[in-house]
């Protein structure tokens, strides 16, 4: 009977570690886009600036690609901006969208309707990213309507049910740092001496 394969075995802890270092190293970067871009947000919504603080939960990626930088960082505005706007956050983010496009179109190619959703989720999400279709505009001018009822049901199939802010609860600090937070107990008595 051969023997089992033991983790001491030249490779094979190295190998596990390698795995584990780099999925943590893309974990704590994404946390890092994450921080980055509720910052952003919390500057262009100042008024939202709690609410967006505590919005960290709600950009959890849900996908392999949204490991790639601009991809997430999409992903995060829009959702960030549905949070200032108070809107559902629920429905899937055209970052998403392509996402799911992405993977259909690695089992199947996609039809007109939805080779112009992809454009067009394209041009929303990664407006500074270069295209790879000159035929955007003839799948709008044949296929609009269609697009937009596949659109509504892509966002809403792709949906993230938990994706909800909920009750927010604040202890008054942020990353350790006293703040005067609408959600913290006594706001608007903020205590620097704690």
């Amino acid at each position: 009977m051969a023997a089992k394969p033991s983790l001491t075995m030249h490779g094979s802890i190295s190998a596990v570690l390698g795995t584990v270092g780099h999925d943590v190293a893309g974990l704590f970067e994404i946390m890092e886009w994450a921080e980055e871009e509720i910052e952003a947000a919390r500057r262009r919504h100042a008024v939202d600036s709690d609410t967006l603080w505590h919005s960290f939960t709600l950009l959890v990626p849900r996908h392999e690609l949204m490991s790639t930088e601009f991809v997430y960082r999409s992903h995060a505005v829009e959702i960030l901006d549905r949070v200032a706007a108070g809107q559902d956050t629920r429905p899937a983010t055209a970052a998403e969208v392509c996402c799911v496009l992405a993977e259909a179109s690695q089992v199947t190619p996609l039809n007109s309707v939805a080779a112009g959703l992809y454009c067009r989720m394209w041009q929303r999400a990664f407006p500074d990213q270069p295209s790879f279709w000159d035929s955007h505009d003839a799948h709008e001018v044949l296929e609009g309507a269609r697009i937009d009822e596949l659109e509504a049901t892509t966002r809403r199939k792709a949906a993230s049910p938990d994706r909800t802010l909920g009750e927010i609860v604040c202890a008054g600090r942020h990353h350790g740092t006293p703040v005067d937070c609408t959600y913290a107990p006594g706001h608007g008595h903020l205590d620097l001496a704690s």
